[in-house]
């Protein structure tokens, strides 16, 4: 298989760094009082794994400001370093882009990969270091999405909707495989809506959600909360008549609250608290908000819009047995 942007990027890097032990604050391990280095191999594990935990981390504050020191001195490496570490939360999300929108995977990755630096050269002043890697990856993922979008208004296959974007890509292998796709075609709507359903249950069961949800599914399926409308359902939803209850689709922004507060809106959009009051009095915010008590509210939606989070519909059933597949449990 060619490689795509992101094999040449990690082999550009294992190129650059080979066998040498990795500092991370003077680039030059001989030269750091820090008794023990790992090699490039192990860093990235670690770099990757800090990433994951969602936690603000020292390591990714000391490799902005290296890449920031070698763009001063006209060198790239840091800069693909970090790149290459943010790559691990762009493979799967990209993947799942390519297939179900019917985009080439390569020009999706090429997408992202030049996102991605573009923030990286925007954030250069005025930006915390802690907020450019995530910065990176959304403006990456929203690239992608924008490519997938202007694909799906030239196909025919309108009918079909993306599934579910969260800030960060699943690592878990168990996220790329759905319990119902081993002998079906995802390019077939009905398929594509099972697997955006079971892909939904796997990631509400990976953050803990399952058991809310599941209380959301009681409610819909003994009339204590309506569901979608048929006039709302798609044709391809219509024609599942394996599924139990036509009307027990949902929209995914159903399950959230309907408000987010503004300092919450503002972080998961990338812009500083001070910075979103201000932008409200200023009508410059991205997403409308509503003064509600004594604090501003976004409405979810709207935030899910701009963070171009699809507001996509689910099938009780499908997402339980997307929850069961990754929970070892599949029906």
């Amino acid at each position: 298989m060619t490689p795509d942007v992101f094999d040449c990027v990690a082999a550009y890097v294992r190129r650059v760094c080979g066998e040498e032990p990795i500092c991370v604050h003077l680039d030059d391990a001989q030269e750091c009082q820090i008794g023990q280095h790992p090699d490039y191999a192990k860093f990235r594990s670690l770099a990757v794994a800090a990433r994951a935990a969602r936690k603000p981390s020292h390591l990714w504050e000391s490799m902005v400001a290296m890449g920031r020191m070698s763009d001063m001195d006209g060198d790239d490496k840091w800069r693909m370093i970090i790149t290459d570490c943010l790559i691990p939360f762009l493979r799967a999300r990209s993947w799942s882009i390519s297939r179900n929108l019917y985009c080439d995977l390569r020009d999706v990755r090429s997408d992202m990969f030049e996102a991605a630096l573009d923030t990286w050269k925007e954030t250069a002043k005025g930006v915390p270091p802690q907020e450019v890697p995530t910065l990176m990856t959304k403006a990456a993922i929203s690239s992608a999405y924008r490519r997938a979008n202007v694909h799906e208004n030239e196909s025919s296959t309108s009918d079909i909707e993306s599934l579910l974007a969260l800030e960060e890509a699943v690592l878990d292998s168990t996220f790329k495989a759905s319990s119902i796709i081993h002998d079906a075609d995802p390019r077939d709507p009905t398929v594509a809506e099972q697997i955006r359903g079971e892909h939904t249950g796997a990631l509400w069961q990976k953050y803990g959600l399952i058991e809310a949800v599941n209380r959301h599914h009681e409610d819909l399926r003994t009339g204590r909360r309506p569901g979608l409308r048929s006039s709302i359902a798609t044709e391809t939803m219509l024609t599942r008549t394996f599924v139990t209850g036509r009307n027990y689709y949902y929209y995914t922004s159903d399950f959230y609250p309907k408000f987010i507060d503004l300092p919450a809106a503002a972080e998961a959009l990338g812009i500083a608290k001070s910075t979103a009051y201000r932008m409200v009095r200023a009508g410059s915010f991205p997403c409308p908000t509503t003064h509600m008590g004594r604090s501003y509210q976004v409405p979810t939606k709207a935030l899910m819009h701009s963070l171009s989070i699809v507001d996509v519909i689910v099938h009780p059933d499908d997402v339980e047995n997307g929850a069961a597949h990754v929970g070892g449990n599949c029906r």
